[in-house]
């Protein structure tokens, strides 16, 4: 079953457990990253949590207003695709939430206004809420 958000309204709330049924997902483990990229599809899902847990890597990302600013992953796997995302025709989708372990609130799809790729550190982008 494919990832689709049209039964998703704007600012609904959900978690990973949920989201994994309603997309025909075993279980949440295949949601369980902070960037989702779902195979064949044009679809990048970020899972931000402002507030994380101590023991999880503190990535600087904050909501304010109609923009996310976003840090991407250690690992870079996905800075390029985010990057780029408009040019490839891939849609950015975001669940975003306050507190770790409080459900995540959708916030629909974004466009990337900025993007400032480190190697060294986490990449920086900005967010624009559609």
């Amino acid at each position: 079953m494919p990832v689709q958000f049209d039964s998703i309204p704007k600012g609904s709330e959900w978690d990973r457990n949920e989201l994994a049924k309603l997309w025909g997902y075993q279980s949440f483990h295949a949601l369980a990253r902070g960037v989702v990229t779902p195979a064949g599809q044009k679809h990048i899902v970020l899972f931000v949590t402002e507030q994380k847990q101590e023991s999880l890597t503190q990535y600087d990302d904050r909501l304010v207003e109609k923009e996310l600013h976003w840090e991407g992953e250690d690992g870079h796997q996905n800075d390029l695709r985010i990057a780029h995302a408009a040019e490839n025709s891939d849609e950015i989708h975001v669940f975003y939430r306050e507190r770790h372990h409080a459900p995540f609130r959708y916030l629909g799809e974004v466009r990337v206004k900025k993007a400032t790729l480190l190697s060294n550190q986490p990449s920086q982008f900005e967010l624009t809420l559609a």
